[in-house]
């Protein structure tokens, strides 16, 4: 008798999405085929096996996929992986984030016998062509220029520096340990839920991180095997106790980001080892032998700097916590960043995610073992609540919770902590403390006005290259002593390097207002005018941020039609060229008298080329020309040339803004050639 639809789906649903995973790996790869003509051989194969995988899984009904065809797949995706970041490192070799740039050259600077803790990063900036974006700055307006990682981030490369390997070895790395990663979760995580390990170890978030340089997925294979039946550390033998504790420590030795894991583990142990019979001290003995080899491997591991500059190692390794970086990321703290909802007192944000991590860890404990399943996620939630909370913190641990969840026994048949906490009086008045005090330090880190309230009333522009190159900001001081704000802007989600104060003073007297002209300092923090943008106040007295509200240079655009002229058009005939003025959602505005503007040049190999055509019979040449829109929001251009061009002329319309008289609303390019 076959078994219900329902149970049959379910088996197969996986491995369809598996299939349908690497069907779209050979996709991505397929915008490629021009410069890598091989790659349509790797399309064509992928392919052929994801829709293979997808048949194979419909049609057996009635038993597993066969493990030959998991392994199949998961050997194609990670494969199809390997060369998209191979074109990736190719298209674009600059390392994207300082992290990646400062671990390699800190491996390199260890080779050659220098402590990377005592000698500046600066160098790597340039030696990695790292952005002015990649960097990390604080909010005095300074880079990090020091080491801010524990020691394995960067001794994981010292091998491959012996063995000559340094071009794009923190990339290579990267994208070798995330795949490493996957096949560990792969092989330890159920049978009928490892298709979930290729499906996730796909998603674009993550091989972004990996090619990206957001150098998690090091510690990823490592925490993995850590975390994997870590409930069963007491049972284990003695050689194999040592197993995940080495495993944790490395992980630790990679990021800080794990660091937040160990202290659910240990108190998951602790509450593993309770039994009728024991006592408080008995049940101890099991998290600090955990703990005991942790910390030994851990210092093994980072004794050299240690010893080398034991001030300079702690100050690097605590950089991220203490240093008073920039704010950012997606968690509670977009709130204020976005908002302009508190932010006026970041240290709010440090007893903010401090209250949730106690609070996570006591309803922890009283809802154990139901929330063992949780003991290595948890830690995304309370990161959540961080002044710095960008999403590789947020979904890191989503493989290795997937590989403890299905790993550890589920502990139903253990006694409850939670009856032995109600049942006293002291337990249920600091449980009661415990779970007001996250709301209570909620509202007051999303209440705490910000310091400084600022707005953009004008901006510059660099014109056809569609960017914002300064602002003139109106700023009052809220506070009652006076400030020394660092000015910069924030689009796509990132603040950039401090803006240069073209005018305005530097210090701002209590409640005093002045009016700024900043300038970005380069061309990777000028604002896009395709997209909103905001200026942002960073003050140090106390650690506060300020935003303005969202500055939207663009509203409406203009098109061309018709979008393209394929045929020589003759001396002296006329093309009509229509420009609509259309808003946001691309739906015609239907306003009569916008102003549009036609330009035209020609682009050669050269350089640009100023041409002769004519347009609404203005002199030869000239551009831009302008024309009104009618009642249909529709410009109309006459065009004609006089002289033959050896190289096509290129028109491009624009809109042009009323009040700062910046040009924006750029429209398609229609090339005509005339002969």
């Amino acid at each position: 008798m076959g078994r219900p639809e329902r149970t049959r789906f379910e088996e197969a649903s996986g491995w369809v999405l598996v299939g349908g995973t690497i069907v779209a790996w050979s996709f991505l790869l397929f915008g490629y085929n021009d410069a890598y003509p091989w790659l349509a051989l790797v399309e064509v194969v992928t392919s052929v096996i994801g829709l293979g995988i997808i048949v194979t899984a419909l049609w057996h009904q009635d038993e597993p996929v066969p493990s030959a065809v998991g392994y199949l797949g998961l050997v194609v995706a990670l494969g199809a992986f390997l060369v998209w970041c191979w074109i990736q490192i190719r298209v674009a070799p600059a390392y994207g984030t300082d992290e990646a740039a400062f671990d390699q050259y800190a491996a390199q600077l260890f080779v050659h016998g220098v402590n990377p803790y005592t000698h500046s990063m600066q160098p790597a900036f340039d030696l990695f062509h790292v952005s002015p974006d990649g960097h990390t700055f604080r909010i005095d307006g300074t880079s990090v220029t020091s080491l801010s990682y524990p020691a394995f981030s960067f001794l994981v490369y010292v091998p491959f520096l012996l063995l000559g390997w340094s071009s794009q070895l923190a990339i290579n790395v990267n994208v070798l340990a995330w795949a490493l990663a996957v096949m560990v979760a792969y092989v330890l995580l159920p049978r009928a839920i490892r298709p979930l390990a290729i499906v996730i170890g796909s998603l674009a978030i993550y091989t972004g991180f990996a090619v990206g340089g957001v150098t998690d997925a090091i510690y990823m294979p490592l925490l993995i095997g850590a975390v994997y039946q870590w409930d069963r550390y007491a049972d284990a033998s003695r050689p194999m106790r040592w197993v995940t504790p080495t495993l944790m420590a490395l992980a630790m030795s990679v990021k800080q980001t794990v660091w937040f894991v160990v202290p659910f583990i240990l108190v998951g142990l602790f509450l593993e080892s309770r039994g009728p019979e024991s006592t408080g001290r008995q049940r101890l003995v099991v998290p600090l032998s955990y703990l005991a080899r942790l910390l030994m491997v851990f210092v093994v591991i980072n004794l050299y700097s240690i010893v080398q500059g034991p001030t300079a190692w702690i100050r690097g390794v605590f950089t991220p916590f203490f240093d008073h970086l920039v704010p950012a990321g997606e968690g509670w703290i977009a709130i204020s960043n976005f908002l302009g909802q508190g932010g006026g007192n970041l240290l709010d944000y440090t007893v903010f995610v401090s209250a949730v991590g106690l609070a996570s860890v006591v309803l922890y404990v009283i809802t154990y073992p139901r929330s063992k399943p949780l003991a290595v996620f948890l830690p995304s939630l309370v990161l959540f609540f961080a002044s710095r909370s960008y999403s590789n913190y947020l979904v890191m641990l989503i493989l290795p919770s997937m590989v403890a969840f299905c790993s550890v026994h589920s502990g139903a048949a253990r006694p409850s902590v939670k009856r032995m906490i109600l049942s006293h009086p002291r337990g249920r008045v600091a449980l009661i403390a415990v779970v007001t005090l996250v709301p209570t330090v909620a509202i007051v880190t999303t209440l705490t006005p910000q310091p400084v309230a600022l707005g953009i009333s004008s901006v510059t522009t660099t014109g056809q290259l569609a960017t914002v190159v300064a602002v003139n900001v109106n700023v009052t001081n809220r506070t009652g002593h006076t400030l020394t704000p660092v000015f910069a802007s924030e689009s796509g989600g990132a603040i950039t390097a401090p803006w240069v104060i073209l005018s305005g003073p530097n210090h701002l007297g209590a409640h005093a207002h002045a009016t700024y002209t900043l300038q970005a300092p380069n061309f990777f923090a000028q604002p896009s005018l395709t997209g909103g943008f905001q200026m942002v106040a960073l003050t140090t007295t106390p650690a506060a941020l300020s935003v303005s509200r969202p500055f939207l240079p663009t509203t409406l655009h203009a098109t061309l039609i018709p979008e393209a002229v394929e045929r020589p058009v003759g001396i002296g005939h006329l093309v009509t060229l229509r420009a609509q003025v259309l808003n946001a959602s691309n739906q015609p505005v239907n306003v009569a008298d916008i102003p549009v503007f036609l330009g035209q040049v020609s682009y050669t190999q050269p350089g640009l080329v100023y041409t002769q055509a004519v347009i609404n019979n203005s002199s030869p040449g000239a551009t831009p020309v302008e024309a009104s829109t009618n009642a249909q929001g529709v410009a109309t251009f006459s065009v004609t040339n006089f002289t033959s061009s050896v190289n096509p002329v290129y028109f491009e319309a624009n809109l042009v803004n009323q009040l700062s008289n910046y040009p924006y609303g750029y429209s398609n390019i229609v090339t005509i050639r005339f002969k």
